[in-house]
């Protein structure tokens, strides 16, 4: 009898114990196992988003850096893209903007054959960006020449005059003075933008 009982007991342990440690290690809590399990898909803006947030800074630097780059070897594409890359990063950047439309500026001035790209038209956009953004005075130094060449003399006019209201720079207002003088004369001759580019910073000085 006692054999017997022992014999059945060594049964019920065998079968009772692995079951009793399955279920002790299925209620042990695991912090990295609690918690909703992130979407595979449907987050790749969310993720996107916090990268520029985290990277914008270095990778906007080095846009801007490689822009003025091409620009110096005259490669105007090159350029644009490096610079249209900056204004993805801080759209609000008068910076970029600036450097975009004198990019876009310079590049329709090439005047080469069959491009049909209205490159003034790109230009004076990203001048107006930067001037309702912060009131950029030198793109709005650039759009008074680009309409001034546009024979739209009275834009032309009204930029160069808020300009010499407002700068405190003795570089910007002698050439808005010069411009807005060579104006009232009707010098109609095409003007265009300077043949190097200069730290943007510069024109407060």
């Amino acid at each position: 009898m006692k054999r017997q009982n022992i014999f059945l007991f060594i049964i019920l342990l065998a079968i009772f114990l692995p079951t009793s440690r399955a279920y002790l290690a299925s209620s042990m809590k695991k912090p990295y196992m609690e918690g909703d399990i992130a979407p595979i898909y449907g987050r790749n803006s969310e993720v996107n988003f916090y990268s520029l947030l985290n990277n914008s800074g270095r990778e906007y630097d080095s846009w801007i850096r490689d822009g003025r780059k091409y620009l110096k070897r005259k490669e105007f594409e090159q350029a644009i893209w490096a610079f249209r890359k900056a204004v993805k990063l801080r759209p609000a950047a008068e910076e970029a903007r600036f450097l975009l439309g004198w990019t876009y500026e310079t590049r329709g001035l090439e005047g080469l054959p069959g491009d049909f790209t209205n490159w003034d038209k790109l230009a004076e956009n990203e001048y107006s960006i930067a001037i309702e953004v912060a009131d950029h005075l030198p793109s709005r130094f650039n759009l008074a020449i680009l309409q001034r060449r546009l024979e739209r003399y009275d834009e032309a006019r009204r930029n160069l005059e808020h300009i010499l209201l407002v700068t405190t720079s003795k570089t910007m207002k002698k050439r808005a003075s010069a411009e807005l003088q060579a104006l009232f004369h009707q010098d109609v001759r095409p003007r265009g933008i300077s043949n190097e580019v200069k730290d943007w910073s510069s024109y407060e000085k």
